[in-house]
C-alpha cells in the first residue's frame, strides 16, 4: 500500500460536474485523493466559498478558470484568487507573455496580502478537446496541434510560469524540453482508450506518468464509477505497476 500512497500527489480529482454536497460525499468516498480540481461549472455554481470548505477539509486545489483576458485584466483575477490560498490556478498561454508575466506578478502580491503561499500559475495550451481535425478548421490553423502546444509551452516557460497544461499525447517531446519543476498536468486520461466521452488527445494513467506527467486530472473515470475508490486504488496502482 506504500506505494500507492506515493503516487496520490500525481492525482487531481475533477469534481466540476457535481454540486458541493456531491463532491464532500466523493471525497468522503475516496479518503486518498489529495488533489482537487474546482472548474468554471463548479466555481460559478457554489462561488468562492468551495474554495474554503474545500480547503478545511485538507484538500489541494487546482483552480482551474482559464483566465484569458488584457493583461489588467488578467492580473487582477490572478490577485484576487492568489488570495483564497488555491495551490495551483490556470491561465491561457495564448493570451501573450506581457499577460502572463503579470498574471504571475500578481499571483505572488496577492498571497502576500492574505499571507498564504503563492499559487503555482500554468498555462493552458491546446485544449484536449481538440482533434487535429476541429483544430485546423475551427480555429484556422495550418500548424499542427504539437507544434502549437510546443510553441505555448515556450511561452509559458519564458514568461516565468511554473508549467503549462498539455494532453498526455504532448508530454514526452515536452519532458524532454523541460525539467521535472517545469509541472506537466495532463487531463485527458482515461483508464480505458475506448472512453473518449468529449476529450480526443487521451492516454492511460501508467502511460501519461511514464511520458513525463507531473500530475494527471482525472474526473469520471472515479466520479461515474459504481465504486470510485476502488477506481482510484487502481489509477494508483497502475502508475505504481510501470
Amino acid at each position: 500500500m506504500n506505494n500507492i500512497f506515493n503516487s496520490e500527489d500525481k492525482i487531481i480529482l475533477a469534481i466540476d460536474g457535481l454540486d458541493l454536497s456531491q463532491a464532500i460525499l466523493l471525497l468522503e468516498k475516496c479518503p486518498n485523493i489529495k488533489w482537487v480540481k474546482i472548474g468554471l461549472e463548479l466555481f460559478v455554481r457554489e462561488g468562492p466559498r468551495v474554495i474554503e470548505i474545500l480547503k478545511g477539509l485538507n484538500k489541494k486545489i487546482f483552480l482551474d478558470l482559464k483566465f484569458h483576458d488584457i493583461p489588467n485584466t488578467m492580473s487582477a483575477a490572478c490577485y484576487q484568487v492568489s488570495q483564497l490560498g488555491v495551490d495551483i490556478i490556470s491561465v491561457h498561454a495564448s493570451s501573450g507573455i506581457k499577460a502572463l508575466k503579470n498574471s504571475k506578478k500578481a499571483s505572488l502580491e496577492g498571497a502576500v496580502v492574505t499571507n498564504v503561499k503563492p499559487p503555482l500559475v500554468v498555462g493552458i495550451t491546446v485544449l484536449t478537446s481538440f482533434s487535429l481535425k476541429d483544430f485546423q478548421t475551427d480555429l484556422d490553423r495550418n500548424s499542427s496541434i504539437e507544434e502549437n502546444v510546443l510553441r505555448l509551452a515556450k511561452l509559458s516557460f519564458d514568461s516565468g510560469l511554473d508549467g503549462c497544461v498539455c494532453s498526455p499525447w504532448e508530454v514526452k517531446i515536452l519532458r524532454s524540453i523541460y525539467k521535472k519543476n517545469f509541472e506537466l498536468i495532463t487531463p485527458g486520461i482515461r483508464l480505458k482508450i475506448e472512453n473518449k466521452d468529449d476529450q480526443n488527445r487521451i492516454m492511460t494513467p501508467n502511460e501519461a506518468i511514464e511520458n513525463g506527467a507531473s500530475k494527471l486530472v482525472i474526473g469520471r473515470s472515479i466520479s461515474k464509477a459504481k465504486d470510485p475508490n476502488k477506481a482510484l486504488i487502481e489509477i494508483l496502482e497502475s502508475i505504481n505497476s510501470g
